[in-house]
């Protein structure tokens, strides 16, 4: 039987999962974008230009999670299923608009 500070702590952690997943599709979304389009611009050579981008996505989709998940996995459940979404959702956006 769970108490009532229990179920707040897993929805306040959930809600936790679900700004961070929020966030980092909005950003992982624009970085994946940047790529795309410096890619098609430059070829393998915009690997140095895209640094930036290429080290939020390495977090946003492995470090940061491998860490939330440890400390909370409802939350980083949370993230998880966020981020999958919007990002997906963004990027099949981007890909219609041209």
């Amino acid at each position: 039987m769970m108490d009532f500070s229990q179920i707040v702590n897993w929805l306040l952690y959930a809600f936790s999962g679900l700004c961070f997943g929020i966030f980092a599709s909005r950003y992982s979304v624009l970085s994946a974008v940047h790529i795309k389009q410096k890619y098609h611009e430059e070829g393998l050579a915009c690997i140095f230009g895209c640094l930036p981008q290429l080290l939020f996505i390495i977090t946003t989709f492995f470090l940061f999670p491998t860490w939330f998940i440890s400390k909370t996995p409802t939350g980083g459940f949370f993230y998880y299923a966020v981020l999958a979404y919007f990002f997906s959702k963004g990027m099949r956006l981007n890909n219609t608009k041209k």
